[in-house]
């Protein structure tokens, strides 16, 4: 019954996993070449007898700084390497993703992921699903599974066209790979990703109605941008006492998440970074939980309810509260109807931030009520009756 069932998947997925996995590896070709063609341009100027007089001319103006930030002037060829590296270390400590080919790859996991159960229903093939031998929980593994493998696989593949095409075309002292970091890295991303996949997977299973289910996501996976770093400014929130002990941003859960979404930058501070590690292996866990959660909520979808909002109507109110509390906050924490945490802290008023989460609760709280319970359709039902 198994190979019966995968033989069924496969003929009706093959295409969309065929193209999943072109897009992905596609988009990493892109960006490789852009990469080389991008530093070649700048070697070319450094290359130029116009940098090269200009240096001669005046080396004080390219006076660097060594490990132990001891100034120095380099020789040209040593000016030439620290200037134009392809792989630099980052320090970033906030939350940024600055690469629009990574932005792209996320909506493409997250809309994959969304698309792997909430298709099925649109297009009724979960009828004929149901209609087999085969169990709900077989139905759920054997259906991520697929989905699941190819999109480890293209990043995994993607990256390897990346760092070879890289290698490739630019020269060996400029293109310097720590195999141990890289490693980590790549780990570290598949993690991220298989994440993204799952929290699509789960809003795709839970949400019935297309337009919100669509909206809705992409407001959600947008939100993020916000979030992540909204959870860090929280927590220094309440422990700082002042706003100069708030401006301290140490390195944080953003920051770390930073570098696992630059595309080869910043590669050397995660090697043996303990909270590097703590992240990946929490992220795992985390994600595992939401996978086995899935599989309890497939196991009880009706057919039935397909045109619902919800699909199982219990969890109708828990998503209004969760999702009433998650907004509540985000806003407080930046600021919008409210005023930065910062300008709180300066002026002692920490407990306004409270105040302004409870007035977002009542006030997001009221307008989601009416979006899922939608009171004046039951008074029109009542009337027709």
């Amino acid at each position: 019954m198994q190979k019966q069932l995968m033989k069924i998947m496969q003929l009706r997925y093959w295409k969309y996993l065929v193209g999943l996995f072109v897009i992905i590896v596609g988009l990493q070709g892109v960006r490789s070449i852009r990469t080389v063609n991008n530093w070649h341009q700048a070697d070319q100027y450094y290359q130029s007898k116009t940098f090269i007089k200009s240096f001669n001319k005046h080396p004080e103006q390219y006076i660097q700084e060594d490990s132990k930030q001891h100034k120095k002037t380099p020789s040209l060829t040593a000016y030439r390497l620290e200037a134009n590296p392809v792989f630099e270390q980052t320090y970033e400590s906030g939350f940024m993703i600055y690469s629009p080919t990574m932005i792209v790859l996320i909506m493409i996991v997250f809309g994959a992921g969304l698309l792997t159960f909430a298709n099925d229903r649109r297009t009724n093939f979960d009828t004929f699903l149901f209609s087999l031998e085969s169990s709900r929980r077989r139905l759920y593994w054997t259906k991520l599974g697929y989905g699941i493998g190819t999109v480890l696989s293209s990043l995994l593949i993607g990256d390897v066209v990346y760092y070879s095409v890289l290698k490739l075309g630019i020269d060996s002292p400029y293109v310097q790979l720590n195999i141990p970091t890289l490693i980590q890295r790549e780990i570290g991303s598949l993690v991220l990703m298989l994440g993204i996949f799952t929290i699509g997977s789960l809003i795709g299973l839970l949400i019935g109605k297309l337009p919100t289910l669509i909206i809705g996501s992409l407001g959600f996976i947008y939100s993020l941008l916000f979030a992540i770093p909204s959870m860090s400014d929280t927590r220094r929130f309440v422990m700082s006492r002042g706003s100069e002990q708030y401006g301290v941003n140490p390195d944080s859960n953003g920051g770390l998440l930073t570098k696992l979404l630059t595309m080869g930058n910043g590669q050397y501070r995660l090697y043996r970074n303990q909270q590097q590690i703590g992240l990946i292996i929490g992220l795992f866990v985390v994600t595992c939980l939401l996978l086995w959660g899935g599989a309890w909520i497939y196991k009880r979808l009706s057919l039935e309810n397909k045109n619902q909002l919800v699909q199982i109507a219990g969890f109708k109110k828990p998503l209004v509260v969760i999702g009433t509390l998650y907004l509540a906050w985000l806003f407080g924490m930046n600021g919008i109807f409210s005023r930065q945490p910062y300008e709180l802290l300066a002026n002692h008023e920490k407990i306004v931030l409270l105040w302004v989460i409870l007035r977002n609760i009542v006030i997001i709280g009221i307008i989601g009520w009416l979006y899922t319970e939608r009171p004046w359709q039951r008074f029109k039902n009542r009337r027709l009756s």
